[in-house]
């Protein structure tokens, strides 16, 4: 079973380029569960697939404050 979830990057520290899109979503993937992650400094949202049996939200919402990220939940489409 995989579930999708979006973050949207609110705080000072943004995504700025398309080697920081590469970073985070290198650092998401690297998180046993995450199926697919995805950055964009246009739209400064994280789209991450992910097993829910092996990791959570809150885990990879930590990993993107390790990161430095601030962000919120957004919404899946």
């Amino acid at each position: 079973m995989t579930e999708k979830c979006v973050f949207v990057v609110v705080g000072e520290e943004t995504i700025h380029c398309e080697s920081c899109e590469a970073r985070v979503g290198n650092a998401l993937r690297r998180l046993s569960g995450v199926k697919a992650a995805e950055a964009s400094h246009r739209t400064q949202e994280v789209r991450v697939q992910f097993d829910p049996g092996k990791t959570s939200r809150e885990a990879i919402r930590e990993r993107l404050e390790e990161l430095g990220y601030e962000v919120r939940a957004g919404e899946v489409s």
